[in-house]
């Protein structure tokens, strides 16, 4: 019986111990080990696979978030430019990229865990994630904004966490002198924020746009696509407003000017919201140049040209102020040195009104843009100088139709295939000769405040931007300016070569199919943010090792075990595929997301004081002393009778049961009975933030 029982010997009756089975590859785990793979390979900084265009991300630019002490839950939920944002165009990257790319099981590089990145002839588009800043003292930035304004904004992003951490106003302008321009304007608190990181978060989103032109004007590729936020078009030369901070767009130009002889740049803008600060820095820019003399710094004559689309009754004009309307609405065509044109957004009940609205109003931007650029590379031929010009798109998302009603009270949108088409006429008049663009189109993030709005809004905009424009192919359905709708590449998906002469990167045509509201509620459903719909239950399912065996065997559990044979690997949905590259792509070792309520509240403001006072021990005031215990007096009265000494407690030696702790240990959790007085429903609250001028700030919405 001991040698019968002994673990030495083993039994000939025993079954042998079943083999381990790897677990069989999932649909997530195969995008996300393919993806890995092929940003090593085609997305590094040495890689040479040849493309047309660009995307620059920048993780810094996640450090930008509001974090002022002992904000309520209710208050933050109001804060709309937030790190979450940056995530959302990060999505619409990848969506981009799937779908454009045909890395899905629909497409012609169906995902597969034997399938070799290197084996693909084409990329959609190349994705580089920079670690550039460009500091706030750099020529291309105190060109355009001052040298007095840099060092003073500087000065109070140094200064925000130890401010926030002792109780100040972080945006409070720093004491300094200011000559004879009187005191300075204070800014709008419902809009602006500062935080320990927003420094690196502005000088890195200057340097993912100065990065972008410089590999546009070198060798790299002709088009490039700049997700960075905070958003820049609303900042003037030295008044930040409506979330932005520096003016992103202008400092790529005038690092073009500086670094690549730059003669002049139009700017087209189709936010929501007029580019106020852009305009205004176009006008002062060319009467600058105008009125220069012969020996005058070149970057001073260059030109400029602002285009916009927009709503004349959202911000900054919906308090109806007569000069930011005026200005809203200013046409003028190449007189006095000035090319700025305004177009207002119009409603409309059909997609087809809608596109009979571009077609007639909204393609006269475009127009313009095309007469500025020809204009003035005639008038520097005429002057023996070679022209070199680009475009820049200002790239905002929240005119789409899946932005939020708060941002669009007055019920104006586009359909999400306008950022599509406007690429896409935009790249074609980019590439036509006598205007010295030579193909160059720059988009910089504007706005968009719906994780909806961006990630479908950035994924249409890069389809447009990233395909071939160049196609003498006839056109499906509406016939315009640049309008090409792309067939799906039947010579590619088949396996045949491709045509002579014809760059593999260009085949990468789009269909608007892509981002309808099906396609848009299975990414959503494949992310986890909502329950899945019948149609969407079988993506990324994987077959179940279980009852693999059970059908493969047919043998009892106490029979020797046969290994069943390998399942086949799951098929890989976009949705899917989409999903784990943008998480590759969102950086897993430092924070992306907004301050929580529990990162303000007074303990975590403590905390935050502690630190500064370490840190800045000259900066940070001695917290308050506690108030005195007070003194005893004698009284008159009889005492009362002296109380017995509380029975200790009981001690309970660690090895005993725990249930003697748990039955004494006090209860410190509120339960959900004493949580739900803190719940507010069914209550529209109206948050107005009148800003110093007595109107609305960006920031002012209407909740529920």
């Amino acid at each position: 019986m001991a040698h019968a029982s002994s673990p030495g010997i083993k039994s000939p009756l025993r079954p042998s111990p079943p083999e381990y089975i790897k677990p069989p590859p999932t649909s997530n785990t195969i995008a996300r080990d393919y993806f890995k793979t092929e940003l090593d390979v085609h997305h590094s900084p040495t890689s040479t696979r040849a493309t047309e265009a660009l995307v620059i991300l920048h993780d810094a630019c996640y450090g930008h978030r509001f974090s002022r002490p002992k904000t309520s839950r209710a208050a933050l939920s109001t804060i709309v430019e937030r790190p979450e944002r940056i995530k959302a165009g990060v999505l619409g990257v990848a969506m981009a990229y799937v779908r454009l790319g045909e890395r899905h099981c629909d497409g012609a590089y169906a995902l597969h865990p034997s399938l070799d990145p290197s084996s693909i002839p084409n990329i959609p588009f190349r994705i580089y994630k920079t670690d550039r800043r460009l500091p706030l003292t750099s020529p291309a930035v105190t060109n355009v904004h001052g040298t007095k304004w840099m060092e003073e904004l500087k000065v109070m992003c140094d200064m925000a966490e130890t401010k926030l951490a002792t109780g100040g106003k972080e945006l409070q302008r720093p004491e300094m002198n200011r000559g004879a321009e009187g005191p300075p304007a204070k800014f709008h608190e419902g809009d602006l924020y500062l935080c320990a990181e927003s420094l690196e978060a502005f000088e890195g989103a200057l340097g993912a746009v100065c990065e972008a032109v410089d590999r546009v004007f070198t060798s790299g590729p002709r088009r490039a696509f700049v997700a960075v936020r905070p958003p820049g078009h609303h900042c003037s030369a030295s008044y930040p407003s409506g979330f932005c901070w520096i003016n992103n767009v202008h400092v790529g130009i005038m690092h073009s000017i500086l670094n690549h002889g730059l003669t002049h740049a139009a700017i087209i803008d189709f936010d929501l919201h007029h580019g106020d600060g852009s305009q205004a820095i176009a006008w002062a820019h060319n009467t600058r140049g105008v009125n220069a003399a012969k020996n005058t710094a070149a970057w001073k004559k260059a030109s400029i040209g602002y285009f916009s689309l927009h709503d004349i009754n959202s911000y900054p004009c919906e308090m109806g102020d007569e000069e930011k309307v005026k200005n809203a609405s200013l046409c003028i065509d190449n007189a006095h040195g000035q090319n700025i044109y305004n177009v207002h957004l119009e409603s409309y009940g059909s997609e087809k009104e809608f596109w009979e609205l571009y077609e007639t109003r909204y393609s006269v931007l475009l127009e313009k843009t095309r007469k500025y650029l020809k204009t003035q590379a005639a008038r520097l031929r005429s002057l023996n100088l070679p022209p070199k010009a680009a475009i820049f798109f200002s790239a905002g998302f929240d005119a789409s139709e899946w932005e939020t009603k708060g941002m669009q009270r007055h019920n104006v949108n586009v359909p999400t295939e306008f950022y599509a088409r406007i690429a896409q006429d935009v790249v074609k008049i980019a590439a036509e000769e006598g205007l010295g663009v030579d193909g160059r189109v720059i988009s910089v993030l504007e706005g968009g405040y719906s994780d909806r709005a961006l990630y479908s809004g950035i994924f249409s905009h890069l389809s447009g931007l990233s395909g071939d424009q160049t196609s003498r192919e006839p056109t499906r359905g509406r016939s315009s300016l640049g309008h090409e709708m792309g067939q799906k590449p039947e010579a590619v998906s088949n396996g045949q070569s491709i045509p002579q002469g014809q760059s593999p990167a260009s085949l990468h045509p789009y269909d608007p199919s892509w981002w309808s509201s099906s396609e848009l509620d299975e990414l959503e459903v494949a992310m986890g943010n909502r329950p899945p719909s019948p149609k969407a239950a079988s993506i990324g399912k994987a077959v179940d090792p279980a009852r693999m065996r059970r059908m493969a065997s047919g043998l009892s559990n106490g029979m020797s075990y046969t290994r069943p044979p390998t399942p086949p690997p799951p098929d890989v949905h976009w949705t899917v595929a989409a999903h784990e590259l943008s998480r590759l792509l969102i950086p897993s070792d430092r924070q992306v997301d907004s301050c929580r309520p529990e990162d303000l509240n007074a303990e975590a403001t403590r905390a935050r004081r502690d630190r500064q006072s370490i840190l800045n021990p000259d900066l940070v005031p001695p917290a308050p002393a506690p108030a005195p215990a007070p003194v005893s007096r004698p009284t008159s009265r009889m005492s009362l009778r002296e109380r017995k000494p509380v029975k200790p407690g009981m001690y309970v030696d660690a090895d005993e049961d725990d249930d003697k702790q748990s039955k004494n240990r006090r209860k410190t959790v509120v339960g959900p009975s004493a949580l739900s007085s803190d719940k507010v429903g069914g209550i529209l609250q109206i948050l107005w933030r009148p800003g110093l001028t007595g109107q609305l700030g960006y920031g002012s919405r209407y909740y529920v």
